[in-house]
Formats: structure tokens, sequence, C-alpha cells
């Protein structure tokens, strides 16, 4: 089960002034302080965040498109947009980018340094959940497969609600 969130919209089943008369004064102003992204993503709740319906509905099928079509099915494998032999063209000098080792990134240049997995599909989840792990599905010649990795860079801690 996974769940995807829009942006610009609380999930949410109590409505804020039904807290705010239990609690017997005004905390709550809207529904996004109980239920919007900020929320919901940094707790775990939401998967993923989108801007609006179109994206969402896209996010859906790109994570279709990592599970097979019944349980205990064949994995869909699609063929490779990258060469599962080619180099892994992204070598950290100092510090490491795991995101840009995961996925590949544009050096100054404008060259692609290609990272671990196929170009353009790594999907990330829970980004705003657990800062310093990295978590998500990716393709590797095509085959699609977990990844978790451990994020390296200093990160800023937030205390949601």
């Amino acid at each position: 089960m996974r769940c995807i969130q829009r942006i610009d919209q609380p999930i949410i089943l109590t409505g804020f002034s039904a807290l705010n008369k239990l609690l017997g004064r005004e905390v709550y102003s809207s529904h996004m302080q109980l239920g919007g992204p900020k929320i919901m993503a940094t707790n775990g709740v939401v998967h993923q965040t989108v801007s609006d319906d179109l994206e969402g509905v896209s996010a859906i099928l790109k994570w279709l498109s990592y599970v097979p079509p019944y349980v205990g099915g064949p994995l869909p494998i699609m063929k490779p947009l990258d060469p599962p032999e080619r180099p892994v063209t992204y070598l950290p000098e100092n510090a490491c980018d795991a995101l840009a080792a995961i996925c590949g990134i544009q050096d100054g240049e404008g060259r692609w340094l290609g990272g671990m997995f196929d170009r353009e599909s790594f999907v990330e989840t829970l980004e705003g959940w657990a800062k310093t792990v990295i978590t998500g599905r990716a393709k590797l010649g095509g085959i699609p497969v977990g990844v978790i990795a451990v994020e390296t860079q200093t990160v800023m801690q937030v205390i949601p609600a």
C-alpha cells in the first residue's frame, strides 16, 4: 500500500474546528496544519508528494512499472535505456553525493555522469521522513530493484507536529 499526496491538499478525517472545540481553544487554523504534506510526509505517512493530479497519475503508473502484475507474478522487465555493462561514470572527488551515485548527475560542463542504475529510473520514496536514508525503486538493466542507501552529507533535522 502506497500513499501519494498533492502538495496543496490535506489528508485528514477530522476537521480542525472539531479538534479546536475538543481542545477548548483555537490551536489549529487549517486542515493543512493537521494533514498537509509538511506533516504527513515528514511523519512517513505519505510516500510521495506531487504538485497536481496529472503528476499523481504519472507517479502511480511509474510505480506500477516496478511491481509484478499479480502476487507471485514475474517482474516487469523492460528493455533497458542504458546498457547494463556501462561503466558508472560518477566518481566523487571529496564527499559522495548518494543520489548522484544512484541516479547520475550532470557535471559543470554539461556532461552526463551515470550512476549505478538506469538513467531516469530512480523514484525516491519517503523523501521527507528519514533524512539520513535514501529509499526508492530503480531499474538496473531494465530489471526493477529496491534501493536503500545512506545519506552521508549533513542534513537538517525537522521536528514535525
